[in-house]
């Protein structure tokens, strides 16, 4: 399992543990969050999306359990690895049942938690390929858009793209709206819910990551057509406006 660039949540009150997971990645180019209490944390895991969140159960203003079982009630389906100092095995039980993906008890050595962040990177991904079956196809000028709902991907003329669950319902709202604009902050409302606290350049970086992905892959195609004082739309053929 690689874990370059990756987007990590840690929701843990002890610094030294950022610290050390922080240098644990250092090599990875991978972004790791800290966020020392449980109200910031639960807040941040909502509103932005993570590979992986790593989640101490003793938190102040909220707990780890409290916040696991809301992340799934509210359908946040991050894996989540939980870490605390009680090794009880009921304790353990109950993460898992509320909807952990594992648990590593403190004190935990760098070594081991890379091993089960992999092993659960790993485990959802294989998931992912396993429910590989609520997809949708659009043929539209010479490109065909695969948009696979249960890994989050999207197949461009056979090359794969795995996008974050935002950015993956950002895309699909936009090719099943092709060629109409849309404000920000009416982008927001659609994806993010008529009631959320997003700012409206959490839309611009969201286009600018989805972009990034698709220059990877080399398709240089610029669907996302920014148009300028309004928003952006979704477009295929090559011309002649900015983004």
């Amino acid at each position: 399992m690689n874990l370059n660039n990756k987007k990590i949540l840690l929701i843990e009150d002890d610094k030294n543990i950022f610290e050390l997971v922080k240098a644990m990645f250092n090599s990875y180019n991978t972004e790791v969050v800290f966020k020392k209490d449980g109200k910031s944390g639960y807040k941040e895991a909502i509103e932005n999306d993570y590979d992986l969140i790593l989640l101490d159960i003793m938190l102040p203003e909220m707990d780890g359990w409290e916040i696991c079982k809301k992340l799934k009630e509210k359908k946040v389906y991050t894996p989540i690895i939980m870490l605390t100092a009680k090794a009880e095995e009921a304790d353990k039980v109950l993460g898992l049942e509320i909807g952990a993906d594992d648990y590593v008890t403190k004190p935990f050595s760098p070594r081991e938690l890379r091993a089960r962040i992999k092993a659960v990177l790993r485990r959802t991904e294989n998931q992912k390929r396993e429910n590989n079956s609520n997809s949708e196809v659009y043929d539209f000028s010479n490109f065909k858009f695969k948009l696979d709902n249960d890994d989050k991907s999207v197949s461009i003329n056979n090359q794969i793209i795995s996008f974050a669950p935002r950015e993956f319902e950002l895309f699909e709202f936009m090719i099943k709206n092709y060629n109409k604009v849309f404000s920000r902050k009416n982008l927001l409302k659609n994806i993010w819910g008529a009631e959320n606290n997003q700012e409206i350049r959490t839309i611009d970086e969201h286009i600018k990551r989805i972009r990034r992905k698709l220059k990877e892959k080399n398709i240089n195609n610029k669907f996302i057509k920014t148009i300028w004082g309004t928003g952006y739309k979704f477009k295929f053929e090559e011309d002649n406006d900015e983004d």
